[in-house]
């Protein structure tokens, strides 16, 4: 047996000071750590070119890698008195990335790929395949395995000669037959056809058309019922839509919500929407008719000026007026545009008439989202007849004159004739 060295109590001692002493010394690090931090990945997606092997054939397979870490750690120093804080984010690092099957063979090694992966970072990764001589559905892993971190086995489905069916599922379309233009208050007719464009039965399919208050809203009821559709079949329901008068021109979306449940029972939603090209249309009228002066006479120029007014929703383009007076002078005036709620005056500048009583027609002219459009009206114009007072005033006039001529003449003359 070895003999046991013998140490002293003393030595002992002076080891044990020594080693609490350097303790002390020493910076105290901390790291707060919590199991919900813990770094860790997915496989994002997965490709097996080709899609279904052959017998022995070779081929690949793609696994996309992606970070799934939460959040960010705090680590914490504290030496002496003083502390300090870091924060950065929890980032996974890849040890390796291992292709494991007993059935499908290995043809490239495994992964060489080893680092971290950052937040929304997608890592592809190939392995490069040999199918097995035997035709079937094998399940290979990949193994990837997290540096202090959640490691993770995903079976990735590989197709080897077996011809398998696309999973079954109905899919619903929306279609309407609303005009392709409406116009602002009015209440527009049309359908909505619901069709299963998918390759199974949807069943208990609600349809609710959600219009919205007050630009537009449904006339009437806005959800139905259907109990199934089969695939490729379809289902015409009518509606009735009210357009507010006050919406502004442009495209306007009513959406459509479809709730729907599949073969097994488990609820699908789907959205879709009836597109309405909302345009204005203009309205005119004639608010007035003033002349200057506001009393024609015969043998005077005068100004002929026709207000016209908008009272539509949309904008009234182009606009012109037309009168077809028998009096020479400008019978054609250009407005311009005319807002909604707005007027504008068309003046005419007119020669001298004879006097007498005279009916024409106005044609408004103007353009908007609908076309062109006109407006005629018959309208009356007055002119008053001269009665000669005026000449008679002028001929009294001169009468008085030369009669006041005469006399002081005269009275000139009788006064020399006295004197001599």
């Amino acid at each position: 047996m070895k003999e046991l060295i013998q140490i002293p109590l003393s030595k002992i001692l002076l080891l044990m000071l020594i080693f609490a002493i350097s303790l002390a010394l020493i910076p105290v690090s901390a790291v707060s750590s919590d199991a919900s931090q813990t770094p860790s990945v997915v496989i994002q997606e997965y490709k097996v070119t080709p899609a279904v092997l052959t017998a022995g054939e070779k081929g690949t397979l793609t696994v996309t890698l992606r970070s799934v870490s939460p959040g960010t750690k705090t680590s914490s120093i504290t030496s002496g008195g003083d502390t300090a804080s870091l924060t950065s984010p929890v980032i996974p690092y890849i040890d390796s990335v291992t292709f494991k099957s007993k059935d499908i063979r290995l043809l490239s090694g495994d992964s060489k790929f080893e680092g971290n992966i950052g937040p929304d970072q997608p890592v592809p990764i190939t392995f490069y395949i040999e199918a097995p001589q035997r035709n079937g559905l094998y399940f290979p892993e990949v193994w990837i395995r997290v540096r202090d971190g959640q490691s993770l086995k995903f079976p990735v489905p590989v197709n080897v000669g077996t011809q398998l069916s696309v999973l079954r599922t109905p899919s619903l379309s929306l279609d309407s037959t609303f005009d392709s233009m409406v116009k602002p208050g009015t209440k527009v007719e049309g359908s909505v056809t619901i069709m299963n464009e998918g390759s199974s039965q949807a069943d208990n399919i609600q349809v609710t058309v959600n219009g919205t208050a007050p630009a537009v809203i449904v006339s009437g009821i806005s959800s139905f019922q259907i109990p199934r559709l089969a695939a490729g079949e379809s289902v015409t329901k009518d509606l009735s839509l009210l357009i507010d008068k006050n919406i502004p021109a442009g495209l306007v979306e009513v959406p459509v919500r479809m709730n729907y449940a599949l073969l097994d029972g488990s609820p699908v939603e789907q959205f879709g929407s009836i597109g309405l090209d909302v345009r204005g249309e203009a309205e005119i009228g004639i608010t007035s008719v003033e002349t200057t002066p506001v009393r024609v006479s015969e043998g005077e120029a005068f100004d002929l000026m026709i207000r016209v007014q908008n009272t539509g929703t949309g904008d009234a383009k182009s606009v012109s007026a037309e009168i077809d007076l028998p009096i020479e002078g400008a019978r054609e005036a250009f407005v311009g545009k005319i807002k909604p709620g707005n007027d504008a005056p068309a003046t005419f500048i007119l020669e001298a008439a004879a006097g007498g009583d005279y009916t024409y027609t106005a044609t408004i002219s103007w353009t908007d989202d609908w076309g062109e459009h006109q407006l005629t009206r018959d309208l009356s114009l007055t002119v008053s007849k001269s009665d000669g007072s005026g000449t008679i005033i002028m001929v009294l006039f001169f009468v008085v004159i030369i009669g006041g001529g005469a006399f002081w003449y005269m009275r000139r003359k009788n006064e020399s004739d006295e004197m001599v």
